[in-house]
């Protein structure tokens, strides 16, 4: 029922008086408030002594109506609010009083006499509320209700397998197949693929609930009505179906509803807890159908809608990747290439470093030579031979050697001109024989050569094929 014509004050009586009594009508609630001009006090402690609610006007049927119908949100978070209720619904009503609250307090002696320790109770309960921890009272109450008094705890799972196969064995396989879980596994489930969930609330021994189930369940018109979406079913002596039982504010069975996702809400779309005809029933159910097909739609769009986002957003996310990794590859390849230039540069310095090395060690080496090479022989010397060394590009050069010189000090001759390179090889006599300095070790001159006069012809080596 419409609260918008109270003030804030009044509002907030309303809501205290509800949380404090447990009374579900609005109207009846506003009607003890009323009838103790706004005093929730008063209108509490009036309550709490009547066992009745105050009269319903002509609309507090269809409160009572909405009410009954009403999904909360304690056990789907994100349950809305249930839509209007199903027009020509049956819901039982409870027997009302035609008398006003407060000429129960009033009239009846006993009451009147209980009216003052009652009211003192309450305003002592409401000065020491604020102190009571309640979550420890409650845990404690929990562990010796399950100490004492709990028994075995039942997986909810095993419950909807048990109940599946009783409902099996009692009337077949004609059925639609039921969802084996949770009805929360059920919810997310039917979000994720766009579905709707059917429930069905089953008690047993019930004539009406085997009516249902052999005439509606078990046929194939509701099995094509509801397709491919899910349908979940439990009976009122489980746990789940004892919780949805009471989620769902049902009153009698058998119960049947539509739940549809619009957005991450969820909403029932239909509600049939009365059962008399099998086409009648068939046709309100399709109706609920068509209606949740709206619901569906608009799910559709905008998970077609996220999917292209998500879409989009992996494209530009793997077109940054793939720039990330070809700059990490070009730098890479910079840094390669760095390197290769830097150590090229490092061969070469080093490479020259060990030419200048080599030709200061050979300019050392020929200036030794120059300053401890021996006397020429005079000519009119006896057993002396006079060589002569022919230069690829120069002049050939001549002298007088003894022949028990080394045979090294042809090449430390030739090393004296500055014509020659720092390595070479003589060749000499027939057939010609090749001579190197490291090769010839301590042969004397006469050992290599055997005429008096000797020509020798000098080939420069390749550093690379030495």
């Amino acid at each position: 029922m419409e609260v918008d014509d109270l003030t804030e004050e009044q509002s907030n009586a309303l809501s205290r008086f509800r949380e404090f009594t447990h009374i579900d009508s609005v109207e009846t609630c506003r009607q003890y408030l009323a009838a103790h001009d706004w005093d929730v006090e008063r209108a509490i402690e009036t309550a709490l002594i009547s066992n009745s609610d105050l009269p319903l006007n002509t609309n507090d049927d269809n409160d009572d109506d909405d009410d009954d119908h009403r999904i909360t949100t304690d056990q789907i978070p994100s349950a809305p609010p249930m839509p209007e209720a199903i027009p020509n619904q049956y819901i039982p009503q409870r027997p009302v009083s035609n008398t006003l609250a407060n000429d129960h307090s009033t009239q009846n002696p006993i009451l009147r006499i209980l009216h003052i320790p009652l009211s003192f109770l309450y305003a002592f309960y409401r000065q020491i509320e604020p102190f009571i921890p309640w979550p420890v009272i409650h845990f404690f109450t929990s562990f010796l209700r399950s100490l004492f008094f709990g028994g075995r705890t039942v997986d909810p799972i095993t419950e909807i397998t048990d109940y599946c196969t009783y409902f099996d064995n009692q009337y077949g396989t004609r059925h639609p197949a039921f969802y084996r879980g949770t009805l929360s596994q059920a919810l997310r489930d039917a979000q994720r693929e766009v579905r709707l969930v059917f429930i069905y609330l089953h008690e047993k021994n019930s004539p009406l609930c085997d009516r249902f189930s052999r005439e509606v369940l078990c046929e194939d018109a509701l099995r094509s009505t509801i397709g491919d979406n899910l349908l979940w079913s439990a009976s009122r002596d489980t746990q789940e179906g004892a919780q949805v039982s009471r989620l769902l504010h049902t009153n009698s069975f058998p119960c049947f509803c539509i739940i549809a996702h619009r957005g991450s809400q969820q909403t029932v779309q239909l509600k049939l807890d009365r059962y008399t005809d099998a086409d009648e029933f068939l046709a309100e159910v399709i109706n609920g159908v068509q209606h949740a097909d709206q619901t569906l739609q608009f799910n559709r769009e905008r998970q077609n809608s996220r999917n292209s986002r998500d879409r989009l957003l992996e494209e530009q996310n793997a077109a940054y990747l793939d720039s990330v990794r070809a700059d990490e590859e070009k730098a890479k390849q910079r840094l390669q290439e760095e390197n290769e230039r830097r150590k090229l540069e490092e061969d070469q310095q080093r490479l020259q470093e060990e030419q200048q090395r080599k030709l200061q060690e050979f300019v050392d080496f020929r200036n030794r030579i120059k300053q401890a090479f021996p006397d020429e022989p005079s000519s009119t010397e006896p057993d002396i031979i006079q060589v002569s060394i022919r230069l690829p590009a120069s002049e050939p050069i001549r002298r007088c050697f003894r022949r028990t010189d080394p045979a090294k000090l042809l090449f430390e001759f030739a090393w004296t001109n500055s014509n020659v390179p720092d390595q070479f090889e003589l060749l000499w006599g027939y057939p010609r024989k090749r001579y190197q300095y490291e090769q010839i070790g301590d042969k004397l001159i006469s050992d290599v050569m055997t005429g008096k006069t000797e020509t020798c012809y000098l080939e420069q080596i390749d550093e690379e094929n030495n």
